[in-house]
């Protein structure tokens, strides 16, 4: 008889949201706290992100475009110019999209409101990719 061994936890990841809406904030941390093992880092403005990412290397970054000071789309390309974050894989969720720049930085986005299991699904698509 062999003895039988739990299967191991998922290792927890580190995602960084940026979301500058405390309803959307809250709502989101609360998802991925009942439905992920991941753990998650919030803040509300870019700047403080960008100064979190010189200290941390999340496994992602969940990003809204609407930022006070600097637009996700300014943070997510300082991220992509410094060569220890370039690959940082980001998840763009955001009311207003700017289609055409995003798809020429070939970022994945949701647009809100968004279907949880889109939302759950991008997220493990992206974190499994890191």
């Amino acid at each position: 008889m062999h003895a039988r061994f739990p299967s191991p936890a998922p290792a927890k990841k580190l995602i960084l949201l940026v979301e500058d809406d405390s309803i959307h904030a809250s709502m989101m941390c609360q998802i991925l706290a009942e439905e992920t093992a991941h753990e998650v880092y919030h803040t509300s403005d870019a700047h403080t992100a960008w100064r979190f990412l010189q200290d941390v290397k999340p496994h992602l970054l969940l990003l809204d475009y609407r930022l006070s000071g600097m637009n996700g789309l300014d943070l997510y390309d300082r991220v992509h110019a410094d060569p220890r974050l370039k690959d940082l894989p980001v998840l763009l969720v955001s009311v207003s999209i700017p289609e055409r720049e995003v798809l020429i930085r070939g970022l994945t986005y949701l647009k809100k409101p968004f279907e949880l299991d889109d939302f759950l699904q991008q997220i493990e698509a992206l974190l499994s990719s890191s």
